[in-house]
């Protein structure tokens, strides 16, 4: 796999930073509403008279499990608590209430760092040895909610791949960041990833058997979040600079959407500084290195086209702030 220019300042193993986790203690709080907010909401869904009072508040949903997302992506990078236990409780939870493994997604991150706008990471452009029918209905696929769907279906599918065939999962890693992913697997994440599928798994067993929600409402919601947190996954990296770090976007957002994000729309600040809490990132953000979300996310539904041959077509992914 070829890299991106500048990957050279991204080490393939994520440095140590001591002081990471010097928000814990808030973070403890904002994952505790976050919890409660989870359960207030899918109560709120279940009692509301009307549909329209139903899709506003399945949006809420939408939203606030992005943030639930951040404080996961917090322990991706051990920041979510300056004792490593809790950092992975935190983690624990948030996945657990996501639904997917907080090892699967770990593993990867750093990985989606390192391998940012490489051949793996350009969901929107088709390369010479790619299929083209196949890549468009795989991106579409994927950012209508798959990118969701694996992270909760794989963790169950590890149990039946015994750990020797792991590297064998990376087979296509060219063109796949996912694939790729598995040449980062030790045996130990291997083995947690199945721990926490258990703990997913009977959670949410639980939950549906005994719960106070109908699957009339749990389904809907998450068939909405599914969709949306797919599809904003690559919001902030497709067509933009082939660059690992500046191969991002600050994305401008209503106050209520940056709110429930965590700030997680400030993606580029997040990329030059790896080990920022979030916290930290709106104030480190040049206000005038910025898109509307919105656009960013309407850009996401053009198909993936052949991958530009010439520089003109290259320069054309320069960043435009506006």
């Amino acid at each position: 796999m070829k890299d991106a220019p500048g990957s050279e300042n991204v080490p393939r193993t994520e440095p140590v930073v001591s002081s990471r986790g010097r928000y814990g203690t808030q973070n403890l709080v904002v994952l505790g509403a976050q919890v409660l907010g989870w359960a207030v909401v899918l109560t709120a869904v279940e009692l509301a008279p009307y549909v329209a009072l139903r899709i506003a508040l399945i949006a809420l949903f939408c939203l606030l499990m992005q943030g639930v997302f951040t404080m996961m992506h917090e322990h991706f990078h051990r920041n979510a608590h300056w004792v490593p236990a809790i950092d992975y409780a935190i983690g624990l939870v948030g996945s657990t209430l996501f639904g997917t493994s907080a090892t699967l997604h770990r593993v990867h991150h750093w990985g989606h760092h390192v391998r940012n706008r490489s051949e793996a990471e350009r969901g929107e452009f088709i390369h010479p040895g790619e299929a083209p029918a196949l890549k468009v209905a795989l991106y579409y696929f994927a950012i209508c909610g798959g990118l969701w769907l694996g992270g909760l279906v794989f963790p169950l599918i590890s149990f039946f791949i015994p750990w020797r065939f792991v590297r064998f999962l990376a087979r296509t890693k060219r063109f796949n960041t996912y694939a790729a992913m598995f040449e980062q697997f030790k045996e130990r994440d291997w083995t947690r990833m199945r721990l926490e599928a258990l703990v997913l798994y009977a959670f949410w067993g639980a939950l549906l058997a005994w719960g106070p929600w109908s699957t009339a409402t749990l389904v809907p919601a998450y068939v909405a979040f599914a969709f949306t947190w797919s599809w904003l996954q690559w919001v902030y990296h497709l067509r933009t600079p082939i660059h690992v770090i500046e191969g991002t976007y600050n994305l401008r957002a209503p106050w209520l959407v940056r709110v429930l994000f965590l700030s997680f729309n400030y993606n580029l600040t997040h990329h030059r500084h790896p080990s920022m809490p979030w916290q930290e990132l709106r104030g480190a953000s040049d206000p005038k290195e910025t898109q509307p979300l919105w656009y960013r996310v309407l850009l996401m539904a053009l198909p993936p086209r052949p991958f530009p041959t010439n520089d003109a077509e290259l320069a054309a992914l320069d960043k435009r702030y506006f």
